[in-house]
């Protein structure tokens, strides 16, 4: 079984460490380069880059139930690595395909636990908008802190007298989206409103790579199995 095989951990490893470099790496960069609600066109109508903060899984379900993702991602990956040890150690492209969901998992979670914000309103020519801070006490502990995200020294913290604590939203883990595929039809209205990143494409493409493997292995089963049972019969 892979499990023991050097070479099938050295796949799905590598697989797995080199996407969530990725994924970590290009939310870095986009999150410290565009800031939050920035947008940056790559390619007209094709590709954009547009910085969102996600507090729920996939198209935004389950806002704020942090929890209940971190749970569902630590089952991901135990089925994921339950697969792995389960798989014949020269199945490259089982083994691919589970590194990337393992990264994107991964991935996701790392945001989750680390990326801890509270939203605020702030003031502007064009309304109210929606600003996300990470909190923290003061160094003399009489205020509260809000860091906007991610730290810029050209965006001092706010000060909250302690008072308005309990007034205050608690963190909540985010997933930092900033990819996004224009899909504007007549009238402005997208088709594709979303917006992604790295980890949710290396799930999608593993889960995908992962599904047509076994289809195509459930297809060509039976027919290997009758291969077999006639050169049986002829013996």
């Amino acid at each position: 079984m892979a499990w023991h095989s050097v070479g099938a951990h050295l796949r799905l490893w590598l697989v797995a460490a080199l996407g969530l470099a990725l994924d970590l790496g290009s939310k870095d960069w986009a999150f410290h380069t565009l800031r939050q609600g920035g947008n940056r066109v790559l390619l007209p109508s094709i590709l954009e880059f547009h910085t969102t903060l996600n507090p729920g899984a996939l198209f935004g379900i389950g806002a704020g139930h942090t929890e209940v993702f971190l749970l569902a991602s630590m089952l991901a990956l135990i089925l994921v690595l339950w697969m792995f040890a389960q798989s014949p150690p020269r199945r490259w492209l089982t083994q691919f395909a589970l590194g990337a969901i393992l990264a994107g998992a991964l991935g996701n979670m790392y945001d989750r636990v680390f990326v801890q914000l509270v939203p605020q309103g702030l003031a502007s020519a064009g309304g109210t908008l929606a600003r996300y801070y990470a909190q923290q006490d003061s160094a003399d502990g009489q205020w509260i802190e809000l860091r906007e995200y991610p730290p810029s020294a050209a965006a001092p913290p706010r000060k909250l007298p302690k008072s308005v604590q309990e007034q205050l939203a608690r963190p909540v883990g985010y997933v930092r989206d900033f990819i996004k595929i224009p899909t504007r039809w007549i009238g402005g209205r997208e088709l594709w409103p979303w917006v992604f990143n790295v980890a949710d494409m290396l799930l999608v493409c593993g889960v995908a790579i992962l599904s047509l493997h076994l289809l195509r292995e459930r297809r060509t089963g039976p027919s290997r199995h009758a291969a077999l049972d006639t050169n049986v019969e002829r013996t």
